[in-house]
């Protein structure tokens, strides 16, 4: 995949932060500061965008223009890295250690998400009384919105 350009990567930005909904005017210059940051790199654009998905307050997003800025390099491998650890970082610990789990499982395969699931239940993963898979969906559908797992097929 090639670089984008600066509207290429603003309105994928949008449209990976604010996916069902318009970007309200107030984020719009910070939205297009962050995705400059990004240089064009959708890996990049997708992840950081996803990472604020989940965060309306205006500070969250000019922290996270700060960071990204901390994170910029002209090595694409170095920036990649670094943003993922950025989109790590702001992880609950119950979402981290879920996410690491997906290590057990060879890169690129396919994953069934049932399995997978009762596993994070089995191994303790989630601390709850109540309604464990439904709970682990739920994480699994936090990190597939930050775009960290990726969904090959539903059934």
């Amino acid at each position: 995949m090639s670089f984008l350009d600066q509207d290429e990567s603003c309105s994928l930005f949008k449209s990976a932060a604010f996916a069902r909904e318009a970007l309200p005017s107030e984020y719009e210059n910070i939205g297009k500061q962050i995705a400059d940051e990004c240089h064009g790199l959708p890996l990049t654009i997708v992840v950081v965008a996803g990472l604020l998905k989940s965060k309306r307050a205006i500070e969250d997003w000019e922290n996270v223009a700060k960071d990204v800025k901390l994170f910029v390099t002209n090595d694409p491998d170095k920036q990649c890295s670094r943003v993922l650890r950025l989109s790590y970082n702001h992880l609950t610990s119950d979402l981290k250690t879920c996410l690491l789990h997906f290590g057990i499982f060879l890169e690129d395969s396919d994953i069934p998400v049932k399995r997978f699931v009762r596993s994070w239940m089995a191994e303790g993963f989630l601390q709850l009384e109540n309604d464990l898979e439904g709970e682990a969906e739920k994480c699994l559908q936090e990190l597939v919105d930050r775009c960290l797992v990726l969904v090959g097929k539903k059934s």
